[in-house]
């Protein structure tokens, strides 16, 4: 079972439920994503894409083996989950997403920015509205 957190969380968040699951005899794997915890933090807005995240989650899936694994995310990890197994579905024999469900372009700015209410945060001050973090 691969675990993956939100944000702003790290790994060690599912502690008790890979304990749990570890005493039933399951191989249990929680990383920090990157620019999380203990993870490498790069410089480059560009480096924090779902699309590098899932590829992160897609390298340590190999360093692991490679067999088909559960994957559980939660907020953030919800979307690096959804689109690690819509993209490479042979890496999944399940997926379990607490908190946010994936969409198809459900987390897209493009989706997002039109239902930003802008007596909040105004197009010249805040052209992502609260959404500015999944740009950067």
């Amino acid at each position: 079972m691969i675990f993956v957190h939100g944000w702003p969380s790290i790994g060690l968040m599912w502690r008790a439920q890979m304990v749990a699951f570890a005493a039933e005899g399951w191989r249990c794997v929680a990383p920090d994503l990157r620019g999380f915890g203990g993870s490498a933090a790069p410089g480059a807005d560009a480096a924090y894409t779902i699309e590098a995240s899932v590829a992160d989650m897609v390298e340590l899936h190999d360093h692991l083996g490679g067999r088909p694994a559960i994957w559980v995310g939660h907020d953030w990890g919800c979307v690096v989950v959804g689109g690690l197994v819509a993209h490479e579905p042979g890496r999944s024999r399940g997926v379990v997403l607490t908190s946010l469900a994936y969409q198809p372009d459900g987390h897209a700015l493009r989706t997002l920015v039109p239902l930003v209410d802008r007596a909040i945060y105004p197009a010249d001050q805040y052209p992502d509205g609260q959404w500015d973090y999944y740009r950067y």
